[in-house]
């Protein structure tokens, strides 16, 4: 009996093991990823709260008349009082603050508009506060100024996370502008979340070793059942099999060939297998005419495999083999290659609105419209809205009029009010002919006629539009 070197049974446990483990890592990994979200989620919505209810009360006009003469008007002290009271309901609020980028050098790039203060900071402990007008030194680093820049030409709030010396915030920072749409400002809120990454990592801890307790108890089930139900079965039917294989070595007598089927406790695929091998020594002078029998079916199959079931003309399988045997000839310098892309439009619209059945006419429709205008070129279906035309003879020669027709003949159909949806067909088309100097083979030239093609999609939706 031959020893492997990688027996099934190790090769069953290392394989469950290894599964086990990369399951475990990618089920960690998207938990992990889906919490994380799930509370940078919960966080961005706090922040559009805060920032959308601030900037209710702010009047962009006032506010921009105080950076411009440095005072505080009502409105603006009235706005700071807000923001203030904000701060104290909200304990993990760091700083909530309104500032003027100025340029993006390392120090006095920012200019303080708004600081919210807690009720301590703003009328006791006052040092650190920040005034109108006030110029950081190098609170702010070039990096952070640009970013505010960039803030301050978008619409929406923008979100990023920053590392201080007091831990972990994350920002939300949104443009404040005038009556005129102008970016006055940048408004800004830091939340505290430096106790996210522990508490996710908990959390993904907690769930590594959950998922490592029920794979544990899985492999135990499943290497005991396997031994049952596969290895030792495997087993004892390859010492028959060996010793079939050794008593038949060099054997001429067919009817001699004999194979004697071990006991099987399990009523399986494997006992299948043993029936099966039992059954091959039987039909063995039968062979020769089996194999005849399954050529012509393979060769009846094969002209299947080539040919589209919904429109009957040739599929995928036969374009790439197709071009295959061009992309030989273009390395010979024997050929000529031309190839028209054509992509149906709205299908999915008419499946969604009007079934598959209609989409499956619209799709029936354009395949033989596009065989009869060249009718000299093999046409395939490559997709289940994109059809290749590889452009062969006159209809090489007359790509340019062959195009024109097709596009009348789709512009006739958008103005036949009397076809229903589905009739009324609508589709791109586009060419490219092989150049050397422009393509490496069929790839490239695929990838020129099909960027024609979308070209061609996007002038007839924007002429759809208009």
């Amino acid at each position: 009996m031959k020893h492997h070197k990688r027996p099934l049974n190790r090769s069953i446990t290392v394989g469950c093991v290894l599964f086990i483990l990369a399951l475990c890592v990618l089920l960690s990994f998207a938990n992990l990823t889906m919490y994380k979200n799930y509370v940078y989620e919960d966080y961005r919505n706090y922040i559009d709260d805060i920032l959308n209810y601030t900037l209710s009360e702010i009047d962009g006009d006032d506010l921009k008349a105080c950076i411009e003469t440095g005072e505080e008007s009502e409105r603006y002290k009235k706005t700071l009082l807000f923001m203030d009271h904000m701060m104290d309901h909200f304990d993990d609020i760091h700083y909530f603050y309104a500032i003027l980028p100025l340029n993006t050098e390392e120090t006095g790039n920012v200019m303080s508009v708004l600081s919210a203060e807690r009720y301590q900071d703003r009328y006791i402990d006052t040092e650190g506060n920040l005034y109108l007008g006030w110029i950081s030194d190098d609170e702010f680093d070039a990096a952070t100024a640009a970013q505010f820049f960039e803030i301050m030409k978008g619409k929406g709030i923008v979100y990023f996370e920053e590392a201080t010396e007091w831990g972990i915030d994350y920002t939300g920072a949104v443009p404040i502008r005038d009556a005129k749409g102008n970016s006055v400002a940048v408004l800004a809120v830091d939340i505290d979340i430096s106790f996210i990454n522990g508490m996710v990592w908990q959390y993904a801890a907690v769930n590594i070793l959950v998922i490592l307790l029920a794979g544990a108890v899985f492999i135990a089930i499943f290497l005991f059942w396997s031994r049952r139900n596969i290895t030792q079965p495997i087993l004892r039917l390859e010492e028959s099999a060996v010793g079939f294989a050794d008593r038949s070595h060099g054997q001429r007598d067919v009817n001699a060939l004999t194979f004697d089927a071990p006991p099987m406790k399990t009523d399986n695929e494997i006992k299948s297998l043993s029936d099966a091998v039992v059954k091959m020594t039987e039909d063995m002078r039968d062979y020769v005419t089996d194999i005849i029998t399954a050529e012509k079916k393979a060769a009846n199959m094969q002209e299947l495999a080539n040919r589209d079931a919904l429109t009957g003309i040739r599929n995928k399988t036969a374009y790439d083999n197709e071009m295959k045997r061009v992309a030989v000839k273009l390395e010979d310098g024997i050929a000529q290659v031309g190839l028209a892309i054509v992509d149906l439009n709205f299908l999915k619209k008419i499946n969604d609105t009007y079934g598959h059945d209609m989409g499956n006419i619209a799709i029936r429709k354009l395949s033989r419209m596009v065989c009869v205008i060249f009718d000299h070129s093999p046409v395939f279906r490559i997709g289940g809205d994109e059809f290749a035309v590889i452009l062969r003879g006159t209809d090489f020669d007359h790509y340019g009029e062959l195009e024109a027709r097709f596009n009348a003949e789709m512009a006739a159909l958008a103005r036949d009010d009397s076809l229903p949806p589905w009739e009324k067909v609508s589709a791109a088309i586009g060419a490219a002919f092989y150049d050397p100097e422009l393509d490496d083979g069929v790839d490239s030239l695929f990838k020129r006629a099909d960027h024609v093609m979308y070209d061609r999609k996007k002038e007839m939706k924007a002429t759809r539009k208009d």
